[in-house]
């Protein structure tokens, strides 16, 4: 394969991971295939989401120019994972990689913030009379930063294949119960495996999810239209 016939191929696969036509899995293994074998007998590859090329230097990946002129990547894209090359030849680093942890980073920030001002509200109207009041909140953001640490952390991608309105009680406190409707759609996930989700309205049977490590939400990518 040569740099332009790369080149090419990854604006296709690029495209098709915006319009969710290819799932993730799918977009990282055809990636996979854009290996070239430059003059000198060095292996180039682009790097995921931005197309820049990386030689192979050895015991890891550096960001290089090709030999040969070759056309514009388009630009980066937010979110995503490292590519993997098989044969021992390492990772090529992502871009997309480390702007999640930067944004895992802004969360962390924004929960520190959000719980200093709860603890000083409650230090001023109740923490002088209840000291315990304190050592609660104290507790609360523990358990608040284990569960944002763990949605952050996970990573799982798949397709819709039941989206419905179930009905639920939620605990109010104090015996009081409440009862609600809510939507949630049941996804196959590209490692076999069934999850249920909450959802959006919109969503519709056939669309894909993704959820990316490093970012609290979940991508949607409507499926193509039978009409």
């Amino acid at each position: 394969m040569q740099f332009y016939e790369a080149e090419e191929r990854f604006r296709k696969l690029e495209d098709q991971r915006r319009r969710g036509t290819i799932s993730p899995d799918q977009y990282r293994a055809e990636l996979n295939q854009l290996r070239v074998t430059g003059p000198q007998g060095r292996l180039w590859m682009p790097q995921e989401g931005t197309g820049q090329w990386y030689v192979w230097q050895g015991e890891q990946w550096f960001r290089a120019e090709p030999p040969h002129p070759v056309p514009a990547a388009p630009p980066p894209t937010a979110g995503g994972h490292e590519v993997p090359l098989r044969g021992g030849t390492g990772l090529v680093p992502s871009a997309r990689e480390k702007e999640g942890g930067g944004k895992t980073g802004l969360y962390l920030a924004m929960w520190g913030v959000a719980w200093i001002v709860i603890s000083m509200v409650v230090y001023t109207f109740w923490g002088r009379d209840e000291p315990m009041a304190l050592a609660g909140i104290g507790l609360a953001a523990v358990i608040s930063l284990v569960l944002m640490m763990s949605q952050l952390a996970s990573q799982w991608s798949g397709q819709i294949t039941d989206v419905r309105v179930e009905r639920v009680n939620i605990d109010q406190g104090e015996g009081s119960i409440h009862t609600e409707d809510r939507w949630y759609a049941y996804v196959h996930r590209d490692n076999g495996k069934r999850k249920k989700v909450p959802a959006d309205p919109h969503w519709k049977i056939g669309d894909r999810l993704e959820k990316r490590r490093g970012e609290p939400e979940v991508r949607h990518y409507p499926g193509r239209s039978t009409a």
